[in-house]
């Protein structure tokens, strides 16, 4: 039954996708309060390899109980280019930074593909940076990256 409090956003479909013995996350846009409800319910089904990271890293988001039950190896931040929320929040990257996971952005890697087999994740490909124009510049922060 569909609690009639809660949020949009909330109402995400969270997906695990399991191949070759590696787990990715699709968290959609859950916010703290679907986090906690999952990390009651099965904490060890969070853990993933590979977690495309909630609501875009919003402030909202990534409680640090979701981002310990998960404990992705890399974490993939989904943010339009210069959107207008500030997503991902610098709090947020610096909870999966803090994990050891390797963090990639859309709206600097452009479009994230990697291949997963016995071995795990192989191959991460950034398109903005494997398949840049010489016409294009990557965009760049003030800050300095997160990952090289």
């Amino acid at each position: 039954m569909a609690d009639a409090r809660a949020k949009t956003n909330d109402l995400s479909c969270v997906v695990a996708i399991d191949a070759a013995g590696t787990r990715v996350l699709l968290a959609g846009d859950i916010e703290a309060r679907s986090e906690a409800r999952l990390v009651r319910a099965s904490p060890d089904a969070l853990a993933a390899q590979v977690l495309v990271v909630p609501h875009h890293g919003s402030r909202t988001s990534s409680t640090p109980g979701f981002v310990a039950a998960v404990d992705p190896a890399i974490a993939i931040f989904t943010p339009g280019y210069r959107n207008r929320f500030g997503h991902p929040r610098p709090d947020v990257v610096a909870r999966y930074v803090a994990r050891g996971a390797q963090t990639l952005r859309t709206d600097f890697d452009g479009a994230v593909a990697f291949d997963i087999g016995p071995a795990g994740v192989a191959d991460v490909e950034r398109a903005r940076v494997e398949f840049a124009r010489y016409w294009r510049v990557v965009p760049r922060t003030s800050a300095a990256r997160l990952d090289p």
